[in-house]
């Protein structure tokens, strides 16, 4: 049953086999995976729960609904803008559906450097293949490469450039493009229509509008979860008590090691909340004589992989990907005040966006706020970082004037760089990207409660399950040893079920005694 407990007075308590807290790409997943196995789950989701009847297709109004802090959370000193989703289903009820799975080169990193042995693609598989069952995944048709994606192509091919047509986990697509705002015909396979229906019908307690605030532990184990119902606006209203031996945080990686440190367990390593990797982008804006409307059909279906090879590197890279905004979106990331502006904003379809998405090495950190739901995240790049950056903000204006752009635009907040064919584009590795001076945004936080081997090097164990706190699991995109380096929606999936198997096949150790 998914309950929204907005507006109730009277205190929520249950008593549960498992509890789930996020519905997300790892804790719907869980959630479905464990109460299909028979066992007693409740799910915590701070969120609302939010349907396709409700997806007005206007930014005003479903930025503030699907996304935390209205689609504005950001690292403290304001550079980074940090997308993440606020409702059941998590993030995957606002992305864009790149469906890929986890590198083979970084699982061979994470078994050889982080310890994590058991993660091999022979091992990997099963739980890849029934992800990509659940959500649909399939390959995007050459009929539905829309507009903006095919510039990107044509700007790739003729530099000689290697990229393709990626996967994706869409059923019946309409092609209106508004997928970022959540799917108003649900042909988007988010967890919202697949993992989290699956759970209620297996009989998981889906609790909505209720934030978990503390983690219970005694005796080395896990115990329960207090938290609050939220309004919309993060208010604390009733309280929330749920007794479970085992626990499974997925609440993403900014909130899960919030939560842990907040309850102040499972950190003897005093590495909870740190190594934040961002996945952090840098977009460009090309324009055209010809009418592109890049914000119609499917925003994201190719991919430019000629700057990372992870088999030779696993440590480094970036990759370019098309990107696509409606017009507040992409007015607040245009640069520039009065007619300059105007004039950017007017050329709005026939615009072509190209955004570098790097493969992080910087590291930041996440602590607690002020309060529960307001954590604090610290992020600066290396100077390596902001080299590959620089680089990929070349390569995204090579693309965008092969393609034929007659003018391409490097955001920079003041004195915007714009471009014309046969320009010096040495001029934007001579100015480089700070933060602060370039609008930088991340959708992909991750790596804040890392696996591992080793206690001292690592949060949790190779199954995500604490080295410390026996029961208490995490299975979302912090439990990542490394930046992944690739779109995390099926890696976060697949590992969760991972984790869910495990839990099932240790159920009786987990709950002894």
């Amino acid at each position: 049953m998914i309950e929204t407990l907005i507006g109730r007075r009277d205190d929520q308590t249950a008593r549960a086999d498992v509890c789930v807290i996020g519905s997300g790409a790892g804790g719907a997943v869980a959630a479905a995976e464990l109460a299909s196995a028979g066992l007693d789950v409740v799910v915590l989701e701070q969120g609302h729960h939010w349907t396709s009847a409700d997806f007005t297709q206007r930014e005003d109004e479903m930025l503030p609904r699907l996304f935390e802090e209205a689609g504005m959370r950001q690292t403290e000193d304001g550079s980074v803008i940090v997308l993440q989703g606020r409702c059941v289903g998590g993030s995957t009820v606002h992305n864009l559906c790149y469906a890929f799975r986890t590198p083979d080169p970084i699982l061979r990193l994470w078994r050889e450097e982080h310890g994590v042995a058991e993660l091999t693609p022979d091992a990997m598989a099963a739980s890849f293949e029934r992800v990509e069952r659940n959500v649909k995944v399939k390959d995007i048709r050459p009929d539905e490469v829309n507009a903006l994606n095919a510039v990107i192509r044509r700007g790739t091919e003729k530099l000689g450039w290697s990229g393709f047509v990626t996967r994706h986990n869409r059923e019946g697509c309409v092609q209106s493009g508004y997928c970022i705002l959540g799917c108003s015909y649900d042909a988007k396979q988010s967890m919202l229509v697949t993992y989290v229906p699956r759970a209620d019908r297996a009989g998981a307690r889906i609790w909505a509008n209720a934030r978990a605030e503390r983690i219970d532990v005694a005796g080395g184990r896990v115990r329960g979860v207090a938290g609050r119902v939220v309004d919309h606006a993060g208010r604390p209203g009733a309280r929330i008590d749920v007794r479970a031996p085992v626990v499974v945080l997925a609440a993403g990686a900014v909130a899960s090691p919030e939560l842990l440190l907040r309850s102040g367990v499972a950190n003897r390593s005093g590495l909870v909340g740190r190594g934040l990797h961002l996945h952090p982008s840098v977009m460009v804006a090309g324009f055209f004589d010809e009418k592109i409307d890049a914000h119609r059909g499917i925003p994201q279906s190719y991919y430019v992989d000629e700057f990372i090879d992870l088999e030779r590197d696993p440590h480094r890279g970036y990759v370019l990907m098309p990107i696509a905004g409606f017009p507040g979106l992409t007015a607040a990331n245009m640069p520039g005040f009065g007619r300059d502006h105007f004039r950017w904003m007017q050329g709005f379809d026939r615009m072509a966006g190209l955004l570098v998405l790097l493969h992080d090495q910087s590291e930041g950190s996440v602590t607690p706020g002020a309060q529960p739901g307001r954590p604090r995240m610290r992020y600066a790049l290396t100077d390596e970082d902001r080299r590959q950056l620089a680089e990929g903000v070349v390569h995204c204006c090579e693309v965008l004037l092969a393609a034929g752009a007659r003018e391409v635009v490097v955001p920079y907040w003041i004195d915007p760089l714009v471009l014309r064919p046969g320009d010096d584009l040495s001029r934007i590795l001579a100015r480089g990207v700070r933060q602060g001076e370039i609008p930088i945004a991340s959708t992909h936080p991750q790596s804040t409660c890392r696996m591992g081997g080793d206690p001292r090097s690592s949060v949790l164990g190779p199954w995500g399950e604490s080295h410390e706190v026996r029961g208490l699991f995490v299975a979302d995109m912090s439990v990542f040893p490394t930046s992944l380096g690739a779109p995390p929606q099926i890696t976060t999936a697949a590992l969760a079920d991972r984790t869910a198997q495990h839990i099932r096949e240790h159920w009786s150790r987990l709950t002894a005694g």
